[in-house]
């Protein structure tokens, strides 16, 4: 299979290690605005974003590796409306249940914990360390940093970033958009 990455900036790079961890794809490209024709971590940047048209009838999936939340969002629409299909990246060394849900363009890096009956929404990021308890909700395009743990039945609504070493409580519920800072309990 062929996977094609939008966006090669630092979110970019961990998301092809995590395509790469994977082992599924036979070929990784990338489409980013400022680096065209530049090899990134031994992949080519072939083009632009606005250049997806012209190349997506040469790769399988395609991967928004985006940080912004709203800007990942927008991508990820222009993507679905012209019938692409939406990569989910899971690192081998993240611990998923097999009765958790996590949705499709969503990254879930190493040694991420995502327990039963957890629901992970559209585009999201959920980093390292992160542990996210049964029947807990995180809607789509959330970005949730290293070391936090949404806890059992909590609800992150959508366009969500919450910062490193946090805490959202049991049943806690986090507006969407909101932004909590590193270290905060909800």
């Amino acid at each position: 299979m062929k996977l094609l990455i939008i966006g090669c900036g630092g979110h970019g790079r961990c998301c092809l290690e995590i395509a790469e961890a994977m082992n599924q794809y036979d070929e990784i490209a990338f489409l980013d605005d400022g680096h065209i024709n530049e090899m990134i971590q031994g992949r080519k940047v072939i083009g632009k974003i606005n250049d997806i048209d012209k190349y997506m009838q040469d790769f399988d999936e395609v991967f928004i590796a985006i940080g912004n939340n709203h800007f990942r969002k927008e991508l990820i629409k222009k993507v679905e409306s012209q019938n692409y299909k939406l990569a989910t990246l899971i690192h081998p060394d993240s611990r998923t249940s097999k009765h958790s849900y996590i949705d499709k363009g969503t990254v879930i890096f190493p040694y991420a914990c995502i327990e039963s009956n957890a629901r992970i929404g559209k585009g999201c990021i959920i980093c390292s360390n992160t542990v996210i308890n049964h029947d807990a909700t995180v809607q789509d395009d959330c970005l949730i940093y290293s070391n936090s743990t949404i806890r059992a039945e909590a609800v992150i609504e959508e366009e969500t970033r919450i910062g490193s070493n946090c805490c959202i409580s049991f049943r806690g519920h986090v507006l969407k958009q909101s932004d909590i800072k590193d270290g905060e309990v909800v």
